[in-house]
């Protein structure tokens, strides 16, 4: 499986092509412990713990260890390393299916080309297709298993609106917190239903979200809470699943909504990749995307105006009531 959370749940497609091809076989994701409890919930795979990242080398043995001791096995490479490759290659695999990158592709039994302008879940997708004979021809959404019932906003009533704004730390997709602040201000002046506010995000973004708490408070809107940092990954995909709309930038919670059909706003700025190909696939998404007046690519957040989220916010929400 790949390093990064969003990356992780757009492989989700994918899996699903695996399980329908194999009902019979048990499939295993190999991952990251920091990625792994995203997929705790669904019982029908097995998870083993990649521990590369704690010591290269023991982990590296001991990978090849754990797999060995599955038997006989099929893998799927989502990532387009040499290393992975060579993990597959001796652990023994029937069958090892990936993109020839890094000059792997002596070490792959089916070796496919890779497809730059392909989007993120449909690399992930033609990979596993092709363990299946190529046999489907349409995409499987995107899926989580999660529990409304054990989130933290379960018994209440209002409407529930989530943000994601990440810390300055990613600079080029941190969303200010005094434009947040005027976003949630705009969003309370311009919706009249009653309304709860909560800040996610990991524990780096703890200070940031309690900012937007303190700042808000001072101009009288008490119904802004922080979750950043509170939550286990489990806890937030059941927030998430929770909330009634999103508001986030690029980042994990974009794809944890895609997956739990939360209806969202998205807010495009830099990101890491092309959004075309990391855009999630989902009916209830409104882009919105940065005016582009800056010059470099860190100022692009700045002109993601909060006026333009709050009438993409009413947008979707019309969408909503229409369902």
């Amino acid at each position: 499986m790949p390093r990064f959370l969003g990356d992780c749940i757009n492989c989700t497609p994918a899996i699903s092509l695996i399980k329908k091809h194999y009902p019979d076989s048990q499939v295993y994701l190999v991952l990251s412990e920091i990625n792994a409890p995203i997929f705790r919930n669904d019982m029908s795979f097995k998870i083993i713990i990649d521990e590369r990242k704690n010591n290269k080398i023991k982990g590296f043995l001991e990978l090849v260890k754990k797999l060995r001791s599955v038997g006989d096995s099929a893998y799927v490479l989502m990532t387009n390393t040499f290393v992975d490759a060579l993990v597959a290659r001796l652990s023994k695999a029937s069958a090892i299916v990936g993109y020839n990158k890094e000059a792997r592709g002596f070490l792959l039994t089916l070796s496919l080309k890779f497809d730059r302008n392909r989007h993120y879940i449909n690399r992930y997708a033609y990979l596993a297709n092709a363990l299946c004979d190529n046999k489907y021809q349409y995409l499987p959404e995107l899926s989580l298993v999660f529990d409304k019932t054990k989130s933290s906003l379960h018994e209440l009533s209002t409407f529930n609106i989530g943000l994601c704004i990440l810390s300055a730390e990613k600079i080029s997709r941190h969303y200010p917190v005094s434009s947040t602040v005027k976003l949630i201000q705009l969003i309370q002046e311009s919706i009249h239903k009653d309304i709860g506010f909560f800040l996610i995000g990991s524990p780096a973004e703890r200070e940031t979200a309690e900012n937007v708490v303190n700042q808000c408070q001072q101009k009288g809107l008490v119904n802004v809470q922080s979750l950043a940092g509170k939550t286990s990954i489990t806890e937030l995909v059941d927030d998430i699943a929770s909330f009634d709309l999103l508001i986030t930038v690029d980042s994990g919670p974009l794809h944890v909504a895609a997956a739990t059909k939360t209806p969202t706003v998205a807010l495009h700025s830099k990101g890491t990749s092309p959004f075309s190909l990391v855009c999630p696939k989902m009916p209830l998404l409104e882009v919105v995307n940065s005016r582009g007046s800056y010059i470099k690519d860190n100022d692009q957040v700045l002109d993601l105006m909060p006026e333009d989220i709050v009438n993409s916010v009413i947008k979707l929400m019309s969408k909503i009531n229409t369902q």
